[in-house]
């Protein structure tokens, strides 16, 4: 006989959240766009999550969090609280949210404050050496998500590059 049940429970999706509950969706859709970003893939358990965190306010434990969730589900099925802290740490640690230690050792969840900080990104001409700054948005968002899947965070980049005329 098995020692667990072979039925798994599906995974919350946002049609099961009830009316009138959950976030705004613009502010989970702004927490999806930062999620990506940083190369965080977007599920519906996160986009669940999002909305957890959000209704639970800020500095709220994960099983606040959890608790949250269970209420504005309809079926009250609620994720695991292994498979949210795994998410929350996940966030954390790509810094969409920042964890607060308590001095009683609890963990508290808020959203991170956006980065505030421009992306410097200059062209360099390769014969000449002239630099052109580079204002483009999806440059930089390409630059962040490459490097997020290495671990690592953008902070400036200098591109080399050609020059085009008499190229064909």
């Amino acid at each position: 006989m098995l020692a667990f049940s072979e039925h798994r429970r599906s995974p919350p999706v946002l049609n099961q959240i009830r009316p009138g509950m959950g976030a705004s969706r613009s502010a989970v859709r702004r927490l999806e766009e930062r999620s990506e970003e940083v190369g965080i893939k977007m599920t519906d358990l996160r986009r669940i999550l999002f909305h957890g965190i959000l209704e639970a306010g800020p500095r709220a434990t994960a099983v606040e969090i959890w608790k949250t969730l269970g209420r504005i589900l309809e079926h009250g099925h609620a994720p695991s609280q292994g498979s949210i802290q795994r998410n929350l740490n996940l966030f954390v640690e790509r810094a969409i949210l920042r964890r607060d230690v308590t001095p009683d050792r609890l963990w508290r969840y808020s959203v991170a404050p956006e980065p505030r900080a421009a992306l410097a990104i200059t062209f360099v001409e390769a014969g000449t050496g002239r630099k052109i700054p580079c204002n483009a948005p999806e440059v930089a968002t390409l630059l962040r998500r490459v490097a997020a899947k290495h671990g690592l965070a953008v902070q400036g980049a200098a591109i080399t590059v050609t020059s085009s005329v008499g190229m064909s």
